[in-house]
């Protein structure tokens, strides 16, 4: 696993997804997103993710349950975008929420991830043009 703290290598080329969730879904997304040449960097809580977002000198992307024990998804996502104003968020809740563009519901599968996030990276580019 790496390690959250240690300062972000410089390539320029991986977007870096910051995944805050604990158990299975976060070993699961890590793997998933790695083999697709992700830089992925995990925490556990809001409270390690807001270190991570002052440590690393990029964050692309943050995946974080709708839901945390100290604050919501949404409210991680705008204290990160502090540091990473370029910052692209996607929440997972459970199966009984209602999905949303920045929403995805538990169940979910490998391919439902990786279109979200492809899609939340296009609408960014066209956005800069």
């Amino acid at each position: 696993m790496p390690n959250p703290l240690q300062p972000a290598r410089p390539n320029v080329d991986r977007d870096t997804v910051l995944i805050v969730t604990d158990g299975a879904l976060g070993a699961a997304a890590t793997r998933v997103l790695q083999q697709e040449g992700y830089d992925v960097v995990t925490a556990r809580h809001a409270g390690h993710a807001y270190l991570v977002a002052l440590t690393r000198a990029r964050i692309d992307f943050l995946i974080s349950e709708s839901r945390l024990d100290d604050m919501t998804g949404e409210a991680l996502a705008t204290r990160v975008r502090r540091y990473h104003p370029k910052l692209r968020s996607l929440y997972v809740a459970d199966g009984q929420a209602e999905g949303s563009a920045h929403t995805l519901v538990r169940p979910f599968t490998r391919e439902e991830l990786l279109e979200r996030l492809s899609r939340m990276a296009r609408a960014a580019t066209s956005q800069a043009s």
